[in-house]
């Protein structure tokens, strides 16, 4: 009979415990902007970012190996759940990378969307393929972007 006290208390503890508080990354204040280039991790906490008289956005980041830059005209045009397209050969939205030294400065296909955008900071994600002057293609995957000041 003490076995089952012993047990009832035992459970009682660990149910009555609260939950430690963990703080997600995109809910502190941190810039963060990551991305994948086949399946390897890449991030940036400060990408350089500007907004040109013409109301065009550009980001660019580094990893000190991979240098990515996205360029999204009508930047002011755009709020919270804005989805911009990367076509092929688009004369104004687009995207680029150097990885390994090679420039991919054609973009082929991809997104830029914007999850909230406040007065001075970007949260959203991004993905594109694009290709060299010799047709090699390079896709970019998984591209988060949260806390970025503008």
């Amino acid at each position: 009979m003490k076995f089952i006290y012993f047990l009832v208390a035992t459970i009682l503890i660990f149910v009555s415990c609260e939950k430690e508080d963990i703080t997600d990354q995109n809910n502190n204040n941190t810039p963060s902007f990551s991305w994948k280039i086949d399946g390897d991790d890449y991030t940036d906490n400060s990408p350089v970012i500007d907004i040109n008289p013409s109301n065009v956005l550009t980001i660019n980041a580094s990893d000190n190996s991979v240098d990515i830059t996205l360029i999204i005209y009508n930047f002011s045009s755009l709020s919270d759940g804005s989805e911009t397209p990367f076509l092929n050969n688009s004369p104004t939205d687009r995207a680029y990378v150097t990885h390994n030294g090679v420039d991919y400065s054609i973009t082929t296909n991809g997104t830029f969307s914007l999850s909230e955008k406040t007065e001075s900071k970007l949260n959203g994600t991004f993905n594109f393929t694009s290709r060299t002057l010799a047709f090699e293609p390079l896709e970019v995957t998984g591209g988060i972007f949260s806390n970025i000041t503008y």
